[in-house]
């Protein structure tokens, strides 16, 4: 799975109180309806469909390692990363 610099930041050092929107690629429908499950489990939201499979979601930062651990997932980016 390839994580964008920020999102690594992020798994390892979370800040307190701060709120993550992340680009999630799943690599298959299954592992799409499991990225639904893990961030509604860790109380965020999938905020929006993107074009080619990804989805955007918001979570808390301390909540990243959690969706890091997600098999399936092809790649985590923030969003500010690609322009959205």
């Amino acid at each position: 799975m390839y994580l964008s610099h920020p999102v690594r930041r992020m798994r390892d050092d979370p800040l307190d109180d701060e709120v993550a929107e992340l680009r999630v690629e799943p690599a298959d429908d299954d592992a799409r309806a499991a990225l639904e499950t893990r961030v509604e489990s860790l109380d965020g939201s999938l905020e929006r469909e993107l074009r080619f499979g990804g989805v955007v979601v918001s979570l808390a930062e301390s909540a990243v390692s959690d969706l890091c651990e997600l098999d399936g997932i092809e790649r985590i980016e923030t969003v500010d990363t690609l322009g959205y």
